[in-house]
This record gives structure tokens, sequence and C-alpha cells, in this order.
């Protein structure tokens, strides 16, 4: 085999293997991005949920 051919195919081997990491820490990333902004929806909707009972039970509190 010629070195030419040679550093080719190690080349080529090499791209392909990059990509195929490069993929897999973006799937990883996109992963972790999308289980962060699950957690922040969840806890901003319990957060709205605490300000409203603690509005309501502020409100029944005074009429009493």
């Amino acid at each position: 085999m010629k070195t030419s051919t040679k550093s080719l195919l190690i080349g080529i081997v090499v791209v392909v293997l990059a990509v195929l990491v490069a993929s897999w820490i973006v799937n990883i990333a996109l992963a972790a991005l999308a289980a962060i902004l699950k957690f922040a929806l969840v806890a901003g909707v319990a957060l709205v949920l605490i300000v409203i009972v603690w509005v309501w039970w502020s409100r029944s509190k005074a009429r009493d």
C-alpha cells in the first residue's frame, strides 16, 4: 500500500471518528439541556403555585 493511500485512509478514519465523537457529545449536551429546562419548568410552576397558595392563605386569614 502506498504511503499516500495509507495516509488518506487514516485521515478518513480520523474524520469519521471525530464526527461520531462530536455527535455523541452533542447528544449528551442536548439531553442535559432538556433535563435542565424540564427542571426549570417544574420549579417555575411550583413557585407560581406556592405564590398563589400564599396569596390565598393571607387573604383568607385577613378576613378572619
